[in-house]
């Protein structure tokens, strides 16, 4: 996979993970969400075996906001000011429907949300 492509996989994969689980509750259909999401930007631009490798060690890491923020603002670093905000916009996106795939939003989720939209300058 290109290697800005594989950045914002990463980052995708490692926000979806701080989202589902910072409920400490990573049921089957958060699971299946990302899988599917993960398996979406693959299409037409498949991971090698290593970053596929990477991607699920991922899995096990247990991220903070902190982190979360910080390799967002480092991924921003690439794009053009007219591009960042259709990328925060796919990424709030992203966490939008991550913290909905269980059918329910805790407040552990929803109070992550508002504060990496409020680092964003997101509404």
């Amino acid at each position: 996979m290109k290697q800005e492509n594989f950045k914002f996989v990463k980052l995708a994969a490692e926000i979806g993970l701080f989202f589902a689980k910072v409920d400490n509750d990573y049921d089957e259909k958060e699971k299946e969400f990302l899988v599917g999401y993960i398996k979406e930007l693959e299409k037409g631009n498949p991971l090698s075996e290593e970053e596929k490798s990477l991607i699920s060690e991922m899995s096990e890491h247990h991220f903070t906001l902190n982190e979360v923020i910080q390799d967002t603002k480092d991924l921003l670093v690439e794009y053009s000011e007219e591009d960042k905000y259709p990328l925060l916009n796919t990424i709030s996106v992203l966490i939008n429907q991550v913290i909905n795939a269980d059918g329910k939003v805790t407040t552990e989720e929803a109070d992550s949300f508002t504060l990496w939209k409020k680092e964003f300058g997101i509404k």
